[in-house]
């Protein structure tokens, strides 16, 4: 018996959907990987790249692509360690360790990596001031020219010491960047002198010190400069030197008597009077004059304030700042108003003529003096 063939449908082909997706998305996840790879190197390299970016330079030197640690011997060896200090047309090259003043390499490489390409950087400097201040007064010695009465009188010229201190301590990278720093003078008018106290026998000795003028120590012993032109035989009086000995035809430095001084401000107590236009300070005690000096207020810009005050805090020393001027360490200070005191000063010779930014200055032992004889109350008054 025939039997009939059966005819039957082909099986479909399932696609493993499974496999292909993993296949897809383990070459999303490697290419993932190979861009985090990359990512990660090129992180790496910006970060671990300690080369300084290109074009940038440190006073003009050029420091781009070089390490931190390279450009600071580079650095070292071409950045000038001293400064051109110029007045009109005279200058002077000084070392700047003579001014207190280091550059700091390390800190101006370091600067400088992070400092954008193209950028030209100023040196970083390491400052002491109480060594530049000490820089500043031997350099007067070279740059102020002596104010000498006569007809005409010649005007003289002194380095204005505190605000050279403030311009260094405020900004030494710009004013040092360029090797040249102009120097801050001031102009000084001679004295007016006065033979008040002239002796044909008594003699006194006086020891020329820094920065002293030939005018101003007469004012100090109240002898004409004249005077001492003709007893020392002295032909130029522009020409003293330090440690020089001068015969002063005086008894000793002048003190001027109750007759020639302002009237005592009390009968009782302690008090001080300053007189800026004797530019003298007087001390009297119970009504009578016992001390007075030589003294320099306040120039015509910055004068010295008028009337009665009270001492109100001493400092053996102090760091004094104002508009425009530093002084670090003031000996011997008195403060009677505001900013304005009595005090020791060593950063200039001329006492006898205005010089200061509104306080009282005096040698460092007047100063002394006045702080050991004068009590916090004491009466100041400034005429």
């Amino acid at each position: 018996m025939y039997a009939p063939t059966m005819s039957h449908p082909k099986p479909k082909v399932r696609r493993n959907t499974t496999t292909f997706w993993y296949l897809v998305g383990g070459l999303v996840i490697s290419g993932l990987m190979v861009l985090t790879c990359a990512g990660i190197l090129g992180a790496a390299y910006y970060f671990l790249d300690t080369s300084i970016p290109s074009g940038v330079t440190v006073a003009g030197l050029p420091v781009g692509g070089k390490s931190v640690d390279s450009a600071a011997i580079y650095l070292q060896q071409n950045l000038p360690a001293a400064v051109l200090l110029t007045d009109g047309d005279r200058s002077w090259n000084v070392a700047l360790l003579d001014l207190g003043i280091a550059i700091d390499y390390q800190s101006s490489a370091e600067s400088a990596l992070n400092a954008r390409s193209g950028t030209n950087l100023a040196p970083s400097y390491i400052i002491d001031l109480n060594q530049t201040q000490n820089g500043l007064v031997v350099l007067s010695e070279q740059v102020n020219i002596a104010a000498v009465p006569g007809d005409p009188p010649q005007m003289g010229r002194s380095l204005e010491i505190p605000v050279m201190l403030d311009r260094i301590r405020a900004d030494a990278s710009g004013e040092l960047m360029d090797g040249i720093l102009e120097l801050s003078m001031i102009q000084v008018e001679p004295p007016p002198l006065e033979s008040i106290n002239r002796s044909d026998s008594a003699r006194t000795t006086h020891i020329v010190e820094a920065g002293q003028e030939l005018s101003l120590i007469a004012k100090m012993y109240g002898v004409s400069i004249e005077d001492i032109l003709a007893v020392n035989d002295i032909p130029n009086p522009d020409v003293i030197n330090v440690g020089q000995e001068l015969v002063i035809p005086a008894a000793g430095v002048y003190e001027p008597d109750a007759s020639q001084a302002p009237p005592a401000p009390t009968q009782a107590g302690k008090a001080i009077v300053v007189s800026t236009s004797e530019q003298r300070i007087y001390a009297y005690e119970n009504g009578v004059l016992v001390h007075s000096h030589l003294t320099s207020t306040g120039r015509a810009e910055t004068p010295t304030v008028l009337g009665d005050y009270q001492v109100y805090v001493k400092y053996r020393a102090t760091d004094m700042s104002g508009p425009g001027y530093y002084l670090p360490q003031v000996p011997y200070t008195m403060y009677f108003y505001q900013g304005y005191g009595i005090h020791g000063t060593y950063w200039h010779n001329s006492f006898g003529r205005p010089m200061s930014h509104g306080c009282v200055n005096l040698p460092v032992e007047e100063a002394e003096w006045f702080f050991n004889w004068a009590e916090v109350g004491t009466l100041v008054r400034v005429i």
